[in-house]
């Protein structure tokens, strides 16, 4: 891997207005630099192609069809063959959520399911292909269409991974529970971010939150916080050339050496020994 280049990159290839675009995947063999998405989700269906996808500290094989759903993880590609799919980016300003909120409730189930392999024989080049059509040749009603496309591909793969059993309504907890993990997704630097402070802006007290937070995780508010700091961690870690010093101050640690106290606690090996056994 020889990704070890300068900070992070977050593209954006929406527009600022823009709810929805997709498109087909670059039928190319290269490797991308690792990046995030920020504020849109992205689902990409890959019907040919070989290599492998990183996603965050994930390294899975590509072997299609697949379909990958990313909610703003850092990941890139290692393509050794030529991939054949379609690339969609949409925001939840895309639905209304009065009139969808089973829709809303799909993408939010699927927030932390990031691929599904489907069986061989599933096809879902024609959803695609017809969603496709709608975006570059819109007409009246291709707005629903596409919807109700997005709907099936979301079904599909909560099925595939047994998660569709009864998608409530979002209860007010839930909502909590979401927006308290958007604000922790995206939080910088993650490792100031104080549980009172998280509760203060989401207007619930620090102990009710915790209730919310473990009930829905099993896990308190601030081990939470503490995973999402490991997780910028390894970030860096696997995917930047800075060193552990470095890292510690880019998560505004004061001092590296409670920063590799900190990583080892949580992990139980310190970051060097972490990123080597990954580029062993």
């Amino acid at each position: 891997m020889d990704f070890q280049k300068g900070d992070i990159d977050v593209k954006n290839k929406l527009e600022a207005e823009q709810l929805f675009k997709i498109s087909r995947f670059k039928e190319t063999i290269k490797r991308t630099r690792p990046h995030k998405h920020d504020a849109y989700f992205e689902l990409i269906y890959l019907s040919e192609g070989a290599g492998f996808h990183w996603i965050d500290t994930q390294k899975i094989q590509i072997t299609p069809p697949m379909v990958f759903f990313l909610s703003g993880q850092l990941h890139y590609w290692e393509m050794t063959s030529i991939p054949k799919g379609y690339v969609m980016l949409f925001r939840e300003g895309f639905f209304d959520f009065v009139r969808q909120n089973s829709l809303l409730n799909l993408v939010r189930a699927l927030e932390d399911v990031t691929y599904v392999q489907l069986n061989p024989d599933e096809n879902l080049e024609f959803i695609f292909e017809e969603m496709e059509k709608e975006y570059k040749n819109p007409s009246s009603n291709s707005v629903e269409l596409i919807q109700g496309y997005l709907q099936v591909v979301l079904v599909k793969m909560l099925r595939y991974r047994e998660q569709l059993h009864h998608i409530s309504e979002t209860t007010s907890t839930d909502q909590v529970y979401r927006k308290f993990l958007s604000i922790i997704h995206y939080a910088q630097p993650i490792s100031n971010l104080k549980v009172n402070e998280v509760a203060e802006q989401l207007n619930v007290s620090p102990q009710h939150l915790n209730t919310i937070v473990r009930k829905a995780s099993g896990k308190s508010a601030s081990q939470l916080i503490s995973e999402q700091v490991i997780l910028e961690a390894k970030r860096y870690l696997l995917h930047s050339d800075k060193n552990v010093s470095e890292i510690a101050f880019s998560l505004n640690f004061s001092d590296p050496s409670h920063f590799v106290k900190y990583f080892r606690k949580l992990t139980g090996e310190t970051p060097q020994a972490f990123r080597s056994r990954y580029f062993q």
